[in-house]
């Protein structure tokens, strides 16, 4: 099966239909500001910003993470496009993460899933055999995409620290471009049990935790942070910036902020890893 697909933008209060045409045949709306939510189809059309930014949404449009389609906002009456089960599995997940943005995960329907891609409910379950199978795909390609992303980022830095800073800055930089991903997050683990769906959540959740621990054990055996600092501790510290630069975005209602935000919260992180005098 071939990686999942990044979310495509889609209109907004912010961005109309005809911008978001607009932005799936490569070209950026006037005033895109910095990180926007948005993709060109050349890495060279990214929005001038920070390296890690770019790096993100490059490593997401060159993976074959991209697959073009729309979501409209109203029924599509025009004739489909015959995809093959992958394919449009691929375009299921990008539907659910869409309309993640705009609605609780309670709201997304399979119903409102085929509304939205011009389908027939009967079609989305002749590619998925019930919604938990869907769920499943959705957080199984979080899990893939955001690692693969991480890991593009951290490839161009030597040291553990930057090594840090890197995977900080391009979680972030996810964010801003599946907005969707986060809700559907901390709506599974509001609920106990132990559902196949929140097992995959917390699998992966554990996997991010131990991969921060390492480079954190990392950053202190090189002495760029202080023997006493706990590493299993210190992710902890790390989800909760991520979590909360998360909170305020959904609060303002936009997310372009979050990549110059996480910038300048870095800086506090750092000198609370840090601590107080030499060590």
């Amino acid at each position: 099966m071939e990686p999942w697909p990044t979310l495509l933008p889609m209109a907004t209060p912010r961005t109309s239909a005809s911008e978001s045409r607009t932005m799936i045949r490569g070209a950026a709306p006037k005033n895109s500001g910095k990180c926007r939510a948005w993709f060109s189809l050349e890495s060279s059309d990214l929005p001038a910003t920070s390296n890690v930014c770019k790096i993100v949404f490059t490593y997401l449009l060159k993976s074959k993470r991209l697959y073009s389609m729309i979501t409209p906002a109203i029924h599509n009456t025009r004739p489909r496009q015959r995809l093959t089960t992958d394919q449009r599995q691929r375009e299921i997940v990008a539907t659910v993460l869409a309309l993640a943005r705009e609605r609780g995960p309670d709201a997304i329907t399979t119903q409102a899933i085929a509304d939205r891609m011009g389908l027939t409910q009967g079609a989305i379950f002749r590619h998925f055999p019930d919604k938990l199978a869907i769920w499943l795909a959705v957080f199984g390609w979080v899990r893939e995409s955001l690692g693969a992303a991480i890991t593009a980022a951290i490839e161009t830095v030597a040291s553990p620290l930057a090594k840090i800073e890197q995977v900080f800055l391009a979680h972030v930089a996810f964010v801003v471009a599946n907005p969707g991903v986060p809700r559907v997050l901390f709506h599974e683990l509001q609920y106990p049990g132990d559902s196949p769906v929140r097992v995959e959540v917390r699998a992966m959740i554990n996997a991010y935790h131990q991969r921060l621990t390492r480079l954190f054990m990392q950053a202190k055996v090189a002495g760029e942070l202080p023997p006493a600092l706990d590493p299993t501790l210190a992710p902890v510290l790390f989800v909760g910036a991520v979590q909360g630069l998360v909170i305020q975005a959904s609060l303002a209602g936009d997310e372009t902020q979050m990549v110059e935000g996480a910038a300048k919260l870095w800086q506090l992180l750092l000198d609370a890893y840090r601590g107080r005098g030499e060590w």
